[in-house]
């Protein structure tokens, strides 16, 4: 704690359900809790061990839901087929092509109108933990702001764990583009995201009325928010980011206490070792996998691949050895190079032990972190509607290869560990907490 001598902070957290989020989260609780606070975590309870592992007290929303008309979703609601569409529409289309293709459909935010709807009863259940806990202050990561949060009256603390564009004017979130392209792109893909938030904003608009509160844009913090974006990556070429946001380096969960050991299978083989994660979602999408595993067969290098819920139906070769669920934090020191979906937590993970990337990005801002590390010269990045093996195989080598890469992320890696940025976060939020009129 900051000061020795001032009462523990009762400090309430929550996130959606994604698991990008959670550990975002958990993350940042860690580090809470660690200065002797008394950290709650509100969340599912699937998710109660993983919590309570990281130093948590659980508490479940389900139980404090007294609204029977929303329930409280174990899994997250999505259309059928709807990562499978994703995946289809990313190997054929840009970003800028698939919003006019979505917006000329009439299919936009099909999937963020379903999450938004499912997260009504949250609200309730967090109302009802707020009135009985009387937390000092509370922390959310979610993609938009949810009504409760402008309702209560206590401190609320908004977490951006995704890619930190919309606190910027520059290149948007979910456009791919480079801090180098012409800001008329960019002007060209907010005009049409705008038109495709419309359906969002309005059903988003009702719902803060049913309590009582205006709608206000995800970017909006009352007295401080928090993004969690590595310091060598932020996008300082534009100036401050928007007030009163300030940045978090990293914010990474504890995970299994035992070291991974290299399987036989891999460990004297020839070539590099090199881990695989498309992530939580995509990698409940057959056809990426497999078409990943195909293209990684003709590599001379070795990899460990996290292979998802359906892992037990794809066929690894000779140079593969992979689970459904592997630990990555306690992987990546191991191995010489990261091929990623390009979340912003892996980005953390891998840059704080000084791994290069390789960025295959489908949705959301891992398509904003893929070019991100391509501008820095962190690694590289393949974008699905330019994807084939040879491409695959090729930007291996290249990445593997590349003194400039190799510097730039020792670089990064060091500037990590001697970054100040932890300290600094928490002591505005004990200070926000403690304050009788928070400001920034």
């Amino acid at each position: 704690m900051s000061k020795t001598n001032e009462r523990p902070l009762k400090i309430l957290i929550t996130s959606m359900i994604s698991v990008g989020h959670l550990n975002a989260c958990l993350g940042i609780g860690l580090l809470l809790h660690k200065r002797g606070h008394d950290v709650y975590f509100a969340h599912y309870l699937k998710n109660r061990s993983v919590i309570e592992s990281n130093g948590m007290k659980f508490i479940s929303l389900s139980e404090y839901n007294n609204n029977s008309d929303y329930i409280i979703h174990e899994d997250l609601p999505r259309p059928p087929g709807f990562f499978k569409s994703k995946f289809d529409h990313a190997m054929k289309f840009s970003p800028l092509e698939m919003i006019k293709d979505e917006l000329n459909s009439n299919k936009d935010n099909v999937g963020f109108l379903s999450l938004l709807e499912a997260s009504i009863g949250e609200n309730y259940s967090m109302l009802n933990i707020i009135d009985q806990l009387k937390p000092d202050v509370c922390l959310t990561d979610y993609l938009w702001v949810m009504p409760w949060m402008v309702k209560v009256n206590i401190p609320v603390v908004p977490i951006m764990s995704t890619s930190p564009n919309d606190l910027y004017n520059g290149p948007p979130l979910m456009s791919g583009y480079s801090i180098n392209s012409s800001p008329q792109l960019w002007k060209e893909y907010n005009s049409l995201r705008e038109r495709s938030e419309l359906r969002f904003v309005a059903r988003a608009s009702e719902i803060f009325s049913s309590f009582g509160v205006e709608y206000v844009p995800r970017t909006y913090a009352k007295q401080l928010g928090i993004y969690i974006y590595p310091g060598p990556l932020d996008y300082k070429e534009l100036g401050p980011p928007m007030k009163p946001w300030m940045r978090l380096d990293s914010a990474i969960r504890l995970t299994s206490s035992t070291e991974f050991v290299i399987p036989d299978k891999l460990k004297d083989g020839p070539g590099k070792l090199v881990y695989v994660s498309m992530g939580t979602l995509a990698s409940t999408v057959p056809e990426m996998m497999n078409m990943m595993i195909s293209a990684l067969s003709k590599s001379p290098h070795r990899f460990i691949i996290s292979t998802g819920p359906f892992g037990d139906s794809y066929k690894l070769y000779d140079n593969m050895w992979g689970d459904k669920y592997l630990d990555q934090v306690s992987i990546l020191p191991k191995v010489d190079l990261f091929i990623t979906h390009g979340g912003s937590n892996s980005l953390i993970e891998s840059l704080t032990v000084g791994k290069p990337l390789l960025v295959i990005p489908q949705f959301g801002d891992q398509l904003a972190n893929g070019q991100r590390i391509v501008d820095l010269k962190l690694g590289d990045k393949i974008n699905l509607w330019e994807f084939n093996e040879e491409k695959l195989v090729e930007k291996i080598d290249l990445v593997l290869n590349d003194d400039l890469i190799r510097a730039n992320v020792a670089r990064v890696a060091e500037e990590l560990k001697k970054s100040d940025s932890t300290n600094e976060v928490c002591s505005a939020i004990e200070n926000l907490a403690r304050a009788k009129e928070p400001s920034v």
